[in-house]
């Protein structure tokens, strides 16, 4: 076995290809792949490291970053995968081992990462290296085809009945420099009502941007509510370049606009646009225990899928980062 630092010019292919064998409800591409690795400021750590076998085929990677909306010096998000047909044969524990070692010089506090609920054998990995649950998200998709839009048939006039105007971002113009500061400061208000294990902390306009450039950017599908001149709702779909589904990025409400039915109408109006388009599925995730937003997904008719849960640990001593005995790779 050996392993080496990643190598963006030529490993991005077998990355994502086991990436997506170990969860293959939650495909991502190539393209997709690198926009997460682009999406942080400098002062945001990230690293990779690949394993390879004795033929020197690449059957695994760890990695280790900070959270970019929950940034904490010390306080790192940390990913192990394996190949599955690779799994059980030490990889993962030696891939873990170094991806620890690696964040040693920087004074580790805590470190988190996710896998997907049902994932036995990486429940088994975590809870033996001292992970325990912190936070979980459901899962959710909507069958486009069978959702009857006759049941909310006036829940769009209820609102604009308040004189609340529902738009897109390609409507007041996508690409007008002005109307992109304003989205983004929007953006940042919403996002820091998302519940997260650490506050928010935002992120700069600059790498907020890069949306813009990102494949499944839609600026017909960021359906706006405006009070005015002044933005108070937005729901947002991305196209996915692994199916034909469509990925819900955010839903929220400015505080001083929410229960006024603002976030049904913007949701309503993303299904219509999935409609049109013909995607067959909208997905969405949601912490298990944001029940308003639940319940508005209940009601339109998302169904719960096996969803992400989020775990938390303290780093491993020195001593402890040989893990033997009954401890031996399980991954």
């Amino acid at each position: 076995m050996t392993i080496r630092a990643f190598d963006p010019s030529r490993d991005y292919p077998a990355v994502v290809a086991i990436y997506n064998a170990n969860f293959p409800g939650f495909q991502e591409s190539e393209s997709e792949f690198r926009y997460g690795d682009d999406y942080r400021e400098e002062k945001h750590h990230f690293a990779r490291v690949v394993a390879e076998d004795a033929n020197g085929v690449l059957v695994g990677f760890g990695q280790s970053g900070h959270d970019t909306h929950s940034f904490h010096p010390t306080q790192f998000e940390i990913d192990i995968f394996v190949a599955p047909e690779q799994q059980g044969k030490g990889y993962g524990k030696a891939l873990f081992e170094r991806v620890v070692a690696d964040l040693a010089p920087l004074q580790p506090t805590a470190l988190r990462t996710h896998t997907v609920e049902g994932t036995e054998r990486a429940l088994r990995f975590l809870a033996d290296r001292g992970f325990r649950e912190e936070m979980s998200y459901a899962e959710s998709w909507l069958d486009v085809d069978a959702f009857d839009p006759s049941r909310f048939a006036d829940a769009e006039e209820r609102v604009l009945s308040q004189r609340i105007r529902l738009t897109t971002l390609a409507e007041l113009g996508d690409t007008d420099p002005d109307v992109r500061q304003k989205f983004y400061e929007f953006t940042q208000i919403i996002q820091a009502d998302i519940p997260s294990p650490e506050p928010f902390t935002p992120i700069s306009y600059d790498v907020w941007a890069k949306r813009f450039e990102h494949s499944g950017y839609l600026p017909e599908a960021n359906f706006l509510a405006l009070d005015g001149d002044t933005l108070v709702g937005l729901s947002t779909l991305w196209g996915r370049e692994a199916d034909d589904h469509l990925q819900t990025g955010a839903t929220g409400i400015a505080r001083s606009h929410r229960r006024r039915g603002i976030a049904l109408a913007l949701k309503l109006r993303a299904l219509a646009f999935a409609k049109e388009r013909g995607a067959p599925i909208i997905r969405t995730d949601n912490e298990v225990n944001n029940e308003g937003m639940l319940s508005i997904n209940r009601a339109l008719g998302f169904v719960r899928q096996p969803g992400w849960v989020g775990f938390v640990a303290s780093p491993p001593s020195p001593a402890q980062r040989g893990l033997g005995g009954r401890r031996e790779a399980v991954y």
